[in-house]
């Protein structure tokens, strides 16, 4: 029994013995900035987002082409010549006769042109600039997310590296409490062979032991799980599992109004909705800019060639440049720009009122968080206070039950109380340690101060 008990506990030591290092917190954060899948996608849009920002893109450049045509026709032709085409065919005919038709059956005709044109929009209500501008909040806007991206990751892995920690402590607290139910049973498994003990006792100290035993397979199988999750959210392909860093330096936190003030200024939530409502604003001047005309410049250089089987000119040739100016003045569409005006009017006002919401819901999140951890200090100096009243009773239990003052159930009740006054003063530190990275997320400075 005894060779069993401490097989069981070495497996998970054994294991963990084979790793050179302890893995930390900080270089669990510095792998997932690298390595998070979240993280590359988001810092890809980023870039796509950036390079959209050009004045070609906003349509403040000028186009040029090379244009070029070549068109086939076959069809029947009637023409009806001028005054001028009539006295020069039959200048002796005088005045008043009418014009005679000629017509031209199965004619075919090709037209070639090429050439190198430019066009270039003089005015359109600005819409360039403010395409511009579209542009440049987009960009600001894929930044935020990326930096989004990274604050939720270093939070998730925070909180998974804490939730193994958490585990990696309740596996070595179940080792020493294997072992105390251990020696439990072999003092009541002799006491029983001089008849000081009876097979009750005996009973109940193996199916405590054996309860521990069970409870540290289920820990071992709970942190491998948690322990793979870490991995996969940090985004390494490795699956060997070594020993966690648990020694979790808390943050010097600032004063409650200056990380209020700075949540006001640097949380990344906020700062999108900001974005939001430029965009917003930006897009209903878009949509005022489409009552306003439109005066576009063009011009072209090139050659053109026509020819036909029949009819006026049987060939003709043009080279040279060619240019103007259009004009365009929008006076009825169906009440479709008032209607994008009103929507993007209303949309404004969305975002306004998002704003406003996730400025509120950001402040009662903070304080609640600020009052949790004010609470788990205060737990905290309480958890320690308490943890050596529990050691001092559990090695008075432990002697008066060597001296067969007490029962083996009063030991045991003994031991849980400990166990569980130092699992409670663990998992309280680490809390400590997540409540803390929470304020910084919310306060805007947690990719500065994470570790």
């Amino acid at each position: 029994m005894k060779t069993i008990i401490t097989a069981l506990i070495l497996l998970f030591a054994v294991d963990l013995s084979t790793a050179q290092h302890k893995l930390n917190l900080s270089d669990a954060i510095e792998a997932a900035l690298e390595h998070n899948h979240h993280i590359q996608i988001s810092s890809i849009e980023q870039g796509k987002a950036s390079n959209l920002v050009t004045r070609g893109n906003a349509g403040q450049l000028p186009s040029l082409s090379i244009n070029s045509d070549l068109n086939w026709s076959y069809s029947d032709l009637e023409l009806t010549p001028g005054s001028f085409f009539q006295n020069l065919l039959n200048p002796e005919g005088g005045e008043g006769r009418s014009p005679e038709t000629i017509k031209y059956d199965g004619v075919s005709s090709t037209i070639f042109s090429a050439g190198v044109g430019t066009q270039f929009i003089i005015y359109d209500g600005m819409k360039g600039r403010l395409r511009y501008r579209i542009l440049e909040t987009g960009s600001d806007l894929a930044g935020l997310q990326h930096q989004t991206e990274m604050e939720n990751t270093i939070l998730d892995i925070t909180r998974k590296y804490l939730q193994t920690v958490t585990l990696q402590n309740a596996i070595e607290l179940k080792e020493l409490a294997m072992e105390q139910s251990h020696d439990r049973y072999r003092v009541v498994e002799t006491r029983r062979e001089y008849g000081q003990a009876s097979e009750q006792q005996q009973l109940q100290a193996l199916s405590d032991l054996k309860t521990d035993s069970t409870e540290y397979r289920d820990l071992i199988h709970q942190y491998e799980n948690v322990y793979r999750d870490l991995h996969t959210t940090i985004g390494w392909d490795r699956r060997e599992i070594v020993p966690l860093d648990d020694e979790i330096r808390n943050t010097d936190m600032p004063q409650y109004d200056d990380l209020l003030n700075s949540m006001y200024d640097n949380n990344t939530l906020l700062k999108v909705r900001e974005r939001r409502i430029e965009q917003a604003q930006n897009e209903q001047k878009m949509t005022k800019a489409d009552f306003l005309p439109t005066i576009t410049a063009g011009a072209q250089y090139g050659y053109t060639y026509q020819s036909a089987s029949d009819g006026q000119f049987e060939t003709q040739e043009q080279l040279g440049f060619m240019g103007g100016l259009s004009i365009k003045i929008p006076i009825f569409t169906g009440g479709r720009n008032r209607t994008a005006s009103d929507n993007a009017k209303a949309s404004l006002r969305q975002e306004q009122i998002r704003y406003d919401d996730s400025e509120k819901q950001l402040r009662t999140q903070f304080d609640n968080t600020w009052n949790r951890l004010l609470h788990l200090e205060n737990r905290l100096t309480t958890e320690q206070n308490n943890l050596a009243v529990f050691e001092r009773n559990y090695e008075r239990a432990k002697d008066s039950f060597g001296q067969g003052l007490i029962t083996g159930v009063e030991l045991r009740s003994a031991q849980l109380s400990l166990q569980d006054a130092r699992l409670r003063l663990s998992e309280t530190e680490l809390q400590i340690k997540l409540t803390e990275t929470m304020l910084l997320y919310l306060s805007g400075g947690l990719l500065i101060n994470s570790p």
